[in-house]
């Protein structure tokens, strides 16, 4: 895998603007069609989801007795700490649990110590515990949804910073991470400056059509999707707000 220059700040600050389904479809267009995390949603009050970041990874699997109590003997060597205490600010901790609904691998203290580590949000192929304490915390957390116990009922962590998957997704050390309350979509940092561009006119076209659906001038039959007359109008509009109506195509 090579080496990909790190997306800026500034770039980041743009992609969190944009919502997850628009990206998402943005992404498609590329021919990037394995983004979304089906199934992963945001455990924060509504509003507190938003989240864009670099992702930081760590792998679960199945525990094995004799393995996961040599973790709990030496703790500093346990990846599922080290990757947490080795959050750097601007990081999303991404955390491949292999789906597992009977082990909560985050609860509010390590959520604490993400976020004073300068950690923006958390995600996790499986379940949290402590929900009411992690919702007081303010950092936004995205998983499948809570469970009682700890990892020492199912699993163990053997590494950090590798390639994972959450929910059927691809998701490599530094990829960018951008979540709301739609969910959670993952970008290779490749195709940020191109999903900017594509995804900031298809929002500009839909609040346009907001605009002109409230107004009274037009209708689910001729607006959404736009029909070839509509989006000549709407290039018109572009044209008359001193844009660019480039290539423009409308994806539901």
């Amino acid at each position: 895998m090579s080496e990909t220059p790190p997306v800026d700040d500034a770039t980041l600050a743009a992609l969190a603007t944009l919502a997850v389904p628009t990206v998402t479809a943005s992404l498609a267009k590329l021919g990037y069609d394995h983004t979304y995390a089906v199934g992963i949603t945001p455990m924060a009050e509504p509003g507190d989801s938003r989240m864009v970041g670099r992702a930081r990874t760590l792998r679960f699997i199945q525990l094995r007795e004799d393995l996961v109590r040599a973790q709990y003997d030496d703790l500093e060597s346990s990846p599922h700490r080290g990757a947490l205490e080795s959050v750097q600010p601007g990081e999303i901790m991404v955390i491949d649990a292999r789906g597992c609904l009977e082990a909560a691998v985050v609860g509010d203290i390590f959520t604490r110590r993400v976020q004073a580590l300068g950690g923006l949000g958390i995600v996790i192929d499986g379940v949290c515990r402590d929900i009411s304490a992690i919702r007081e915390v303010g950092l936004p957390l995205y998983a499948r949804g809570v469970h009682g116990q700890g990892i020492d009922r199912r699993l163990m962590s053997v590494d950090t910073q590798q390639p994972v998957q959450i929910s059927g997704v691809a998701v490599l050390p530094g990829d960018i991470v951008l979540g709301d309350g739609d969910g959670l979509v993952v970008l290779a940092p490749h195709t940020v400056h191109d999903v900017i561009a594509e995804a900031s006119t298809h929002e500009t076209l839909e609040a346009w059509i907001r605009a002109e659906i409230s107004a009274g001038r037009g209708s689910l039959h001729t607006h959404y999707p736009p029909q070839p007359h509509v989006l000549d109008e709407f290039k018109a509009w572009m044209r008359s707000q001193g844009q660019d109506p480039s290539d423009i195509e409308f994806h539901l």
